[in-house]
């Protein structure tokens, strides 16, 4: 057994023990959280100085399983809790970048030193704004904020080379097939730690807690984040087969997935990675696109019709001939125009912690879990100037891989598809945080990076 097994199996076996301890006694269940919190961390020091390499699939890797392995617990002890310091451990694994990157920061080049500002005066403003106010969720939020662009210095200071990126999206795009297995054998059976959540979260959007009577969510926490994680890896798989995990049959099980999630965004957005790759691609590629349609519409019109769940997946895309009777769709405006005008009488923001997942942290009332429109959450986070400074910001990242893929073939293609998803995206949702953020700015920092290596090299 190599050494490295050795510490392994020891983590594991510290963490086995240290929950079994703890399971006496009353305090058991937050306990077993804060160990996996602990062998996460662990773990993931240990991968960085050892395997450094890896320290990326590693973080996608817990931000796939946590949101299963949460329910998972709350199943085994019949409690549901809308807290959970589980929920915390991707966060503070990826908190690890810090170190390599506070170590190379001397590195970063000045296009990315130019977002770092951006976002970086706003995040600073946001958080103090809404700290005396919301606490905990504000500093919950901030977590969430700050690491997707963490990741994008991380990889744009460490120069690792394009077998490592490559390896990087070949393993996503192994966690969605992943994802996607076990998102249809949920669909198909519904486990019951599955099963419990969905009667306890009081989720009346998943659907019914029955097999193929609810939208698929796999082991992340809703339909909306599973579609789009899914509609990421999607794009990824079609558009290079050297990033694509298990081949076409991979393919087909995150393709079905993500229909059954009945996330609309999750398709469009991929969709729109495939074409702006594509656009800024070779001729070769567009030839490969078309050709990729052509499956596409007939496995739309002569295998989706016998899959289960076919009649739901019809009905949804069926909506976007008639949006202005799609339910969904009308509250979304509603909710617009609400924001619109509570922004324009509140035009410093009101903060980081006043809307995400973590007002569920605080008592305030004037918090939003729920924020329908990402561009308009900028505004209401951190006020007019800096929410349009950030929004510019990201038009400049737009722009700039446009001109950097008229002559990087190589990763500017799909970092330009990853800004022109997340460009579409904020219609929707502050995609800028969390898990969907973090993806993005990891592919958004190919580009910056693989013009950083040619030009040191030249």
């Amino acid at each position: 057994m190599t050494l490295f097994a050795v510490k392994i199996t020891g983590l594991i076996t510290m963490g086995a023990a240290i929950g079994y301890a703890s399971s006496i006694v009353s305090l058991h269940m937050k306990l077993l959280e804060m160990t996996f919190l602990l062998l996460g961390l662990l773990l993931g020091l240990h991968i960085y100085s050892k395997s450094p390499h890896n320290l990326i699939p590693y973080t996608l890797f817990i931000w796939t399983v946590s949101p299963e392995a949460r329910r998972l617990l709350d199943w085994t002890f019949q409690t549901y809790s809308d807290t959970s310091i589980i929920m915390l451990t991707p966060q503070c694994v990826s908190l690890i970048l810090l170190i390599p990157t506070l170590k190379h920061i001397k590195r970063i080049n000045s296009r990315v030193s130019l977002v770092l500002k951006i976002t970086g005066a706003a995040i600073l403003y946001g958080f103090f704004l809404g700290l005396l106010k919301y606490g905990l969720s504000s500093v919950y939020e901030l977590l969430n904020i700050i690491v997707p662009f963490l990741a994008l210095v991380y990889v744009q200071v460490n120069k690792f080379d394009s077998t490592v990126w490559d390896r990087w999206l070949r393993s996503f795009t192994c966690l969605a097939v992943l994802v996607g297995a076990y998102g249809i054998y949920q669909y198909l059976v519904l486990p019951p730690w599955d099963h419990f959540w969905m009667v306890n979260a009081d989720m009346n959007s998943v659907g019914l807690p029955e097999p193929q009577e609810f939208r698929l969510f796999s082991l992340l926490n809703s339909p909306g984040p599973a579609g789009m994680f899914l509609g990421f890896a999607l794009s990824i798989m079609i558009v290079q087969k050297k990033w694509r995990a298990f081949g076409l049959l991979g393919t087909m099980i995150v393709a079905f997935a993500l229909l059954l999630t009945l996330v609309r965004v999750g398709w469009i957005s991929s969709i729109i990675m495939i074409v702006a790759y594509f656009a800024r691609s070779h001729l070769k590629s567009k030839v490969q696109l078309l050709i990729l349609a052509v499956f596409l519409a007939l496995a739309y019109v002569f295998v989706l019709p016998a899959l289960p769940g076919a009649s739901e997946v019809s009905s949804r895309i069926s909506t976007f001939e008639s949006l202005e009777e799609d339910h969904s769709f009308n509250e979304r405006l509603l909710f617009a125009k609400y924001i619109i005008s509570d922004v324009v009488s509140h035009p410093i923001g009101r903060g980081i912690g006043s809307s995400g997942l973590g007002v569920k942290l605080t008592q305030s009332a004037d918090t939003l879990k729920v924020f329908d429109n990402g561009y308009l959450n900028l505004f209401y986070l951190f006020g007019l100037p800096l929410g349009l400074g950030v929004i510019l910001m990201l038009i400049y990242i737009f722009f700039l891989l446009f001109k950097i893929s008229n002559t990087d073939k190589m990763y500017a293609p799909i970092s330009f598809a990853a800004i022109s998803a997340t460009l579409f995206l904020l219609l929707g949702s502050n995609v800028l945080s969390g898990l969907t953020g973090y993806i993005l700015m990891l592919v958004i920092s190919f580009a910056f990076s693989h013009t950083s290596i040619k030009r040191r090299d030249m």
